[in-house]
């Protein structure tokens, strides 16, 4: 059950507090998301708008105008711990989104795994003795070091055995040939995206990662002591085959993270397919949406049309009002495997970290540089779209959630400070 609404409060005072003193996002606690059960929601007291609002509301409609961001433009606030909306502008046209869907794909991986879990790779037994495959399940956080691991125990395993030679072998079955989404543009890989596969080490950006992990596996073989060992190519791992060697990744929450402070799309497209295989779809482009569509249904979310995880999908669609659902549902503490999605450590923070840091001159100029290191967002670019969808703590001491979505519109740098000028409105600095 979410937070009744006064003690949502003071907790969120004392967080306000520690942000003030400590710099980081504070750890929000909130009332009922928008989809929240209707006895939850009328639990909470009826909002007045506060004077900070009142300002916020005049500010925002005499400042995104058509002359700074076009027609195509989607924008909503509002009070999330009574989720009073505060302003709106098309906050229901569903525009392309571009990287702020990245939040749709953390909300369901962090739903449907829970933050805790890792991903495991696995070196599994051939049809003979000197045969290994090495297993992936799509972890985008294993590291060289792990397969390095992988290599010591299975070297171990095969001496013992008496077995002096190996054939390596990949597997990276669990996601399917790739292929562009519905959406992309045939210029985006390699350029945006890495071709995903069930198996890359370190997320190395090369065409077959799944053989770069054959051959690394292969040459760490032979430093431990296998004297003549072969990549051969893939092979499917046979029902029943034992496991020689097993090595778990990071923890979920530390991958979630990296892929929202990052905006990293392979990430985002690895957690999207592995969504897909937990709820028993397939791990094509087709199967992977309507995994998608099923979490989001089952969590009283929605989404106008998702083809993708990473939001690259040019058939992406959103509305700034379904995003800053997506936000405020992260704030609830009531869902708490969607704590990352809270975090400082996940979500960017203006004018310091992630793709909102000063070196992408974001929140270093008046009149956002006021709001820097007092918003957290996610942001969103492609060739003509900015977006941003976040919190902030505002002038009246409550949080405020908001999502700005431009389309139509070169995405340029004095765009970008646009957005980030709206998004230090909602703050009240500016």
């Amino acid at each position: 059950m979410p937070l009744p609404a006064r003690t949502a409060r003071i907790a969120l005072v004392s967080a306000v507090a520690a942000a003030t003193a400590l710099g980081p996002a504070p750890a929000l606690a909130t009332g009922p998301s928008p989809a929240s059960s209707p006895a939850a929601a009328a639990a909470v007291p009826a909002y007045t708008l506060t004077s900070a609002d009142t300002r916020m509301n005049k500010a925002l409609t005499s400042r995104a105008t058509v002359a700074r961001f076009g027609s195509r433009f989607s924008g909503t606030v509002y009070d999330s711990v009574s989720n009073k909306l505060i302003w709106s502008k098309n906050g229901n046209t569903a525009l392309m989104p571009a990287s702020t869907a990245k939040l749709v794909t953390a909300h369901n991986a962090l739903t449907v795994f829970g933050p805790t879990t890792r991903f495991a790779t696995q070196v599994r037994a051939g049809a003979r003795p000197d045969q290994v495959i090495v297993l992936g399940s799509g972890d985008p956080s294993l590291t060289s070091a792990d397969l390095d691991r992988l290599a010591v125990t299975t070297a171990a395993t095969l001496r013992t055995a008496g077995v002096t030679s190996a054939r390596v072998y990949a597997d990276d079955d669990v996601f399917p040939t790739p292929s562009l989404a519905p959406g992309w543009k045939a210029s985006y890989v390699p350029d945006s995206i890495t071709p995903v596969r069930g198996l890359v080490r370190d997320q190395r950006d090369v065409s077959d990662t799944g053989a770069d992990v054959g051959r690394y596996f292969r040459d760490r073989l032979k430093a431990r002591g296998i004297a003549t060992v072969t990549y051969v190519g893939r092979a499917n791992v046979a029902s029943g085959a034992a496991a020689l060697a097993t090595s778990y990744g990071a923890p979920l929450s530390d991958i979630v993270s990296r892929m929202l402070l990052t905006s990293d799309n392979e990430i985002a497209e690895a957690l999207h397919k592995m969504v897909s295989r937990k709820q028993g779809s397939s791990t094509s482009w087709t199967g992977a949406r309507a995994a998608q569509s099923k979490v989001l249904t089952g969590q009283g979310l929605a989404a106008t049309a998702l083809y993708d995880g990473s939001g690259l999908s040019r058939s992406d669609r959103l509305s700034s009002l379904q995003l800053a659902r997506f936000v405020d549902r992260g704030l609830n503490p009531a869902f708490s495997r969607l704590a990352p999605m809270r975090s400082a450590a996940s979500m960017p923070t203006a004018g310091r970290t992630g793709t909102l840091a000063a070196r992408y001159s974001r929140f270093t100029t008046a009149p956002s540089s006021c709001a820097a290191g007092k918003v957290w967002a996610k942001t969103g670019t492609l060739s003509d779209v900015v977006s941003v969808a976040g919190y902030t703590v505002a002038k009246d001491g409550r949080v405020k959630v908001f999502a700005f979505v431009v389309n139509g519109k070169q995405s340029s740098l004095t765009l970008k400070k646009n957005v980030d000028m709206l998004a230090a409105t909602v703050n009240g600095c500016y």
